[in-house]
């Protein structure tokens, strides 16, 4: 009976550490594929991502060539997307849930915040989808809300993968602000570096949906600073334009008088 025992431990043990390697010989394929499938989803637009080079045991995370596409109704340029994205991996809980992200920074994401002629912008729609995709419940605090599983993982099961991410920097913000369609220019500005609120913490949420809940709150930052540069920008143009008006009015009020 002892050595039918042992044998069923050792059985399990390594039927959970196949599952385990296999996991990790194939994570940088899972990751690409459900970023890409996900992110599309939630956001209602085509989400692609170059290259994926996670190493958990290392602590070392890598994404490369993030881009999200305008929704429909706008350009053809993408709405924003990120040439790297760095993970600071806890090695504890490389092997365990939640998944301990110490810190996810994002570097110098393009962003456009492209204005339509009727006042609407693209990063509005695209956070209307992922708010309209995203569980309600799905906050920093709930581990509860279960999303569509991936279905090219090993003994399919029906519990999500928790993780949780203690701190998001997102750096050196390339915004590009197109007026154009209400009769404005185009420019550009870098915005402040910004931290979203921990995620996941303590208790872990799906992956996808921490991905979504740091999008979101990308996009509330983002769009916060668009429309306050927009306000701005508005403002300073219609004081030159009175500005210019008085001068006019000075201007021919001293012609009149030098005609005198």
């Amino acid at each position: 009976m002892k050595k039918i025992i042992l044998f069923v431990v050792v059985a399990i043990i390594f039927a959970v550490g196949a599952g385990v390697y296999w996991l990790f010989a194939n994570l940088n394929d899972i990751v690409k594929t459900q970023v890409e499938k996900q992110g599309s989803h939630y956001l209602q637009t085509t989400v692609s991502l170059a290259n994926v080079d996670l190493q958990p045991l290392k602590g070392y995370g890598d994404l490369k060539g993030f881009t999200v596409q305008n929704p429909t109704g706008y350009s053809d340029e993408n709405a924003f997307s990120f040439d790297e994205i760095k993970l600071d991996i806890d090695i504890k809980t490389a092997s365990q849930q939640p998944f301990v992200i110490n810190e996810l920074l994002v570097s110098g994401p393009s962003v456009l915040f492209e204005v339509t002629a009727d006042g609407k912008n693209n990063l509005t729609v695209l956070k209307d989808n992922l708010s309209a995709q995203l569980p309600s419940s799905s906050d920093s605090s709930s581990s509860e809300p279960k999303p569509e599983q991936p279905k090219d993982t090993p003994a399919e099961s029906s519990e999500p993968f928790l993780v949780a991410v203690n701190k998001v920097t997102i750096e050196g913000v390339k915004l590009t602000v197109d007026m154009t369609a209400v009769g404005q220019e185009k420019y550009q500005l870098t915005l402040p570096v910004f931290n979203a609120s921990p995620v996941g913490v303590p208790n872990g949420l799906p992956a996808d949906q921490v991905g979504g809940a740091i999008v979101k709150s990308m996009l509330d930052n983002i769009i916060k600073q668009a429309k306050k540069a927009v306000e701005d920008k508005v403002k300073q143009r219609a004081k030159e334009e009175l500005k210019k008006r008085a001068d006019e009015k000075i201007g021919g009020f001293l012609d009149k008088l030098g005609g005198n």
